[in-house]
């Protein structure tokens, strides 16, 4: 052979090495780019294709997820793996991206396949939906972004149905409670607090029996004490005697032999508190006292095993006393936390609630508030039994704290009370004693430390800081926030986070019902509404929002629904109603509006119209009710005309006038068996 036939033989070879080791290549580069692929791909599976709900109402889903990719997947750690969905309409565009993510019960191996179940809240409003649930590496990526498929469901929100539903509101008697205003949001926002009561329900057995309560919200299924103290003033309306007595006498059931009370109590007989908190006896107290309002005394007299309820309530504030009280300054002491939170400075785990031997020590208006309501009522109570030494020595017990409180956390040159005081040597290199503790100076005016002058102060304070701080509501519990990084715990260690300055409505709202109270309704109600269109705009009652009122926390929060409630009826509406008292006083102004309660724990119920006529300028207040005693209607003077008279059933009467700050109100003593009141302005 020649040497053309080995040149071209060497040539061709060398082709065919090129060729091979060039697919070779490619192959590897397809297999490597199938592995990158397959790095984040799932299979998700349920046995259902189509749900049908109600709004607001809470569904379990089950699921079954496959892990197909090469990575393993942990919820723990840096990037962790969740499960989530994309809520999307029914023409599949998107309504709400981000929603809950949902921890994996174990690491999961690739090909390793698990069964969860995941627990949803159905959209509060009606319409058709689809749930687009997916895997996300929480900072990296979707896995719909890197082609895996998602699992798509259908879901049917339905309309929900109340009780009231069937009534149309009336002078009447009826076993309803239902209000109309010309004020639309509140119309709305009363089925955000019809929802948010019904999704925390709890009923189980327990130490005591048949135990009904409320959790306290989304992420708190447990029967919180403080939180369940603050929605009272609204359940009287909805719920029973047994949604009112039964989980406050379970909680009893738990009391210390020293008189301390637990923070939280279950369905599983599981209990723990917060002990950096000093609020868990004064709350107990103070439900009781409007539980007995409601209902009567005797109910104080019954045993939670082998103890007089009463009892055990003198036996939790003496607790405070003997456990929680400096000799000092004569006040109640708590851990160094963020107004009335309950996470310290010292740590970033869940030790943050529990105190130990780093914990530093203060005295602080909150809690001062708390006690000092809770004497007071505990006085009341024992005054109702015609226990009136018992009764003095709390109320001596409540005017030496209000004395001492005003002596030591009132600030005069500031015109608030200082959020509080160091017990422990503690230097700050900013000034704590400018921070406005709103939970903490809201409840100084609802528990009576605070005089008119003082809470005229806060008031004007509050509005000024809400402006300065640019927060979109009266809500922002401290203004200015600790400086960043000083709490160290996670949730706290940022500028207007969580308590560390989040806007909290649990709280704003009391500050609004301090405002009812004290003569600013005007500004009181564009508070409220405030409040309630920022709940609206988020479709829920979050557990606290941002300082530009985006939701964060757990969702239908029952301490927003509570203390929101309570300012709708209590403040707007202004019925005051007990077992032995009931006042009208309506801040409608120059609208319009009725309301039909009643109180199923005492069989009473309350209806008024009120129609402010602009034409010619009167004001026509109609009422009804089966209270059996005389009360008093004040009628809020929304032109400021001194020359005016009133009618009542057509008669001319004598009436009273009282300036309460910027409201002047049209006070008279009356029965409230269907009577009409019109007043004529001049």
């Amino acid at each position: 052979m020649d040497k053309n036939f080995y040149k071209k033989l060497f040539y061709f070879l060398l082709i065919v090495l090129f060729f091979f080791l060039g697919y070779w290549a490619g192959k590897n580069n397809i297999l490597e780019t199938n592995r990158t692929s397959e790095s984040y791909a799932c299979k998700i599976k349920s046995s259902l294709s189509n749900i049908e709900t109600s709004e607001g109402e809470k569904f379990t889903i089950p699921l079954k997820i496959k892990n197909l990719g090469n990575k393993t997947w942990n919820s723990r750690g840096r990037n962790p793996y969740y499960l989530s969905y994309h809520l999307l309409n029914e023409k599949e565009e998107i309504i709400k991206f981000d929603n809950p993510r949902f921890t994996l019960p174990k690491i999961v191996k690739p090909g390793q396949a698990i069964k969860m179940e995941v627990k949803l809240d159905a959209p509060i409003k009606t319409g058709r939906y689809i749930l687009e649930f997916d895997m996300v590496r929480e900072g990296v990526t979707w896995f719909k972004d890197k082609n895996s498929k998602t699992l798509k469901i259908n879901l049917i929100v339905k309309e929900s149905k109340w009780p009231e539903d069937k009534y149309e509101i009336n002078l009447n008697y009826g076993k309803y409670t239902k209000y109309f205003s010309d004020y639309e949001e509140l119309n709305k926002i009363n089925k955000l607090i019809r929802i948010t009561l019904k999704n925390n329900e709890i009923k189980f057995e327990g130490e005591t029996g048949k135990v009904y309560g409320f959790g306290a919200g989304n992420l708190y299924p447990q029967i919180w004490l403080r939180d369940s103290a603050t929605i009272l003033p609204l359940i009287r309306y909805f719920y029973d005697i047994k949604y009112l007595t039964s989980w406050l006498e379970e909680h009893l059931a738990y009391q210390k032999e020293n008189g301390s009370l637990y923070d939280w109590i279950d369905s599983n007989c599981l209990f723990d508190k917060n002990t950096t908190e000093t609020d868990q006896e004064s709350s107990a107290v103070q439900s009781a006292y409007q539980i007995v309002s409601i209902i009567g005394p005797n109910w104080l007299n019954k045993k939670i095993k082998g103890k007089k309820i009463i009892e055990r309530l003198d036996n939790a504030l003496s607790f405070v006393l003997k456990n929680r009280f400096n000799q000092k300054f004569g006040l109640v002491i708590g851990a160094h936390t963020a107004d009335w939170g309950d996470v310290d400075i010292i740590d970033a785990d869940n030790k943050a609630v529990y105190v130990d031997k780093r914990t530093i020590w203060t005295t602080d208006i909150y809690d001062q508030s708390m006690f000092h309501l809770a004497c007071k009522n505990l006085s009341e109570m024992y005054k109702l039994l015609n226990l009136n030494q018992k009764a003095n020595y709390w109320s001596k017990i409540a005017e030496y704290m209000k004395i001492n409180t005003n002596k030591w956390l009132w600030q005069e040159n500031k015109g608030f009370y200082r959020v509080h005081i160091h017990l422990t040597p503690l230097k700050h290199n900013f000034d704590e004693d400018n921070i406005f503790a709103m939970g903490g100076n809201a409840m100084a005016i609802l528990s009576g430390l605070a005089d008119e002058n003082k809470t005229r102060r806060i008031i004007k304070v509050a509005l000024e800081r809400q402006k300065i701080f640019n927060v979109s509501t009266i809500s922002g519990t401290l203004l200015p926030c600790y400086p960043k990084g000083f709490f160290k715990h996670p949730m706290m260690d940022d500028f207007y986070e969580y308590q560390n300055g989040g806007q909290w409505d649990w709280f704003g709202a009391r500050l609004i019902c301090a405002m009812y109270e004290n003569g600013y309704s005007e500004i009181a109600t564009q508070k409220l509404l405030e409040l309630v269109k920022k709940n609206l705009n988020n479709e829920n009652l979050f557990e606290w929002h941002s300082i530009d009122g985006i939701g964060k926390g757990s969702s239908f929060y029952l301490g927003s629904a509570g203390v929101l409630g309570r300012a709708i009826i209590e403040g707007y509406f202004g019925i005051k109603l007990s077992r032995n008292h009931l006042i009208l006083a309506p801040k409608i102004g120059r609208n319009k509006a009725k309301i039909h309660v009643y109180q199923p724990a005492n069989d009473l119920f309350v209806a008024y119209t009120y129609n402010f006529d602009n034409v010619n300028k009167r004001i026509i207040f109609k009422y009804n009710s089966n209270f059996p005693k005389k009360g008093e209607i004040r009628l809020l003077n929304p032109i400021k005309n001194r020359n005016l008279k009133v009618l009542m059933d057509g008669k001319e009467i004598i009436f009273k006038r009282e300036k309460i700050n910027l409201d002047e109100f049209i006070v008279l003593e009356t029965n409230f068996q269907n009577h009409t009141i019109e007043i004529r302005f001049k």
